[in-house]
């Protein structure tokens, strides 16, 4: 299967049903607080498409920053890392309104990988660590982030 041809069919089951490809495409930490997934609906190529991270419940705080100029959100939050092909892991808030991320995802237990396209993701109970063929990345958890 090429890229490409990968690349659509994973957005297919994103947009018509829950099958293995659909679930391919990102994945959720056992608790379900950590959503990770292939951002297969931007209008990158498969191979520039980033990384997109949620962390719903989290002690650490992030600047107001929306991705834009404005730095108000009258809807829902949410925290955001994004990792790019061989670029550094950055974090924002996400405005959004209902959900807005692929669903369902599945849910990969501790001591799991998870890899598609440059990005790897290694399941550990103290969090979920991510990087790109660049060596970059981030790991993630309730208490805490880092960034590199």
């Amino acid at each position: 299967m090429t890229r490409l041809t990968h690349a659509l069919a994973v957005a297919l089951g994103l947009l018509f049903g829950a099958g293995a490809e659909a679930r391919a495409a990102g994945f959720t930490s056992p608790s379900g607080n950590i959503l990770c997934y292939l951002d297969v609906l931007s209008d990158l190529p498969f191979d520039e498409m980033p990384l997109v991270c949620l962390v719903f419940e989290a002690e650490w705080d992030l600047p107001p920053d929306y991705g834009d100029d404005d730095p108000t959100c009258d809807f829902d939050r949410t925290r955001t890392i994004l990792l790019r092909p061989g670029q550094p892991a950055t974090a924002r808030w996400t405005c959004h309104g209902d959900v807005f991320w692929p669903a369902p995802l599945g849910a990969i237990s501790y001591g799991s990988e998870w890899s598609l396209a440059d990005y790897t993701c290694a399941m550990a109970t103290d969090g979920v660590r991510c990087g790109n063929s660049a060596g970059n990345g981030f790991q993630v958890r309730r208490s805490s982030v880092t960034l590199n």
